[in-house]
């Protein structure tokens, strides 16, 4: 339980709230910050791929972060699993590329996964020897089966599906990881 140093009464409420409000607002306005701040405390190629290193520090366009914590937030759509962060990452690129009319390299995106949400950027060999599928209650929709592959990442509609927007199965509308990749999102594990 937090105590008032001086006092050794509980910080009521209302005080933990203007100390968060606070230190949110410091956070937003760059306080402490010098003119050489950064997201990370890592030195230039010291961690992390070229596609992280240039979404960071773009200056133009849009970027946009993402993160999930849990392999649970996943839906089946048609004869596919989708997680919930995939379908908002596709939609957000689509978004901004045909409803704002930005560029495919206006737009920088970062996608943080954590704890079981991990397993969407593991490999086919990981899933079967843990099995991840079972472990979580994933269904390959392809066998009925608890899967023993990952069945996030490859591409829904293949890596040459059609780029026509107009086409049925464009590559616009695929969200595997694979395919997200391609259209330039990073994402950490």
């Amino acid at each position: 339980m937090l105590r008032d140093e001086h006092s050794g009464r509980r910080p009521n409420r209302r005080a933990l709230l203007r100390v968060g409000a606070a230190a949110a607002a410091a956070g937003a306005l760059g306080v402490g910050a010098g003119p050489a701040a950064r997201a990370h405390n890592l030195k230039e190629g010291e961690f992390g791929s070229p596609a992280y290193s240039a979404a960071l520090a773009a200056t133009d366009g849009m970027k946009g972060v993402f993160q999930s914590p849990h392999v649970e937030a996943s839906v089946v759509a048609g004869e596919h699993l989708n997680h919930l962060i995939l379908v908002q990452l596709r939609n957000w690129l689509n978004g901004f590329q045909f409803s704002y009319g930005m560029a495919p390299e206006e737009l920088h995106t970062i996608v943080a996964i954590y704890a079981s949400a991990n397993l969407l950027t593991y490999n086919d060999a990981v899933w079967e020897k843990y099995g991840f599928g079972e472990k979580y209650a994933i269904t390959d929709p392809a066998t009925g089966e608890p899967a023993v592959r990952n069945v996030f990442w490859p591409s829904r509609l293949g890596l040459d599906a059609s780029r026509d927007p107009a086409a049925r199965d464009n590559t616009y509308q695929d969200t595997g990881i694979e395919a997200l990749q391609q259209r330039g999102a990073v994402f950490l594990t």
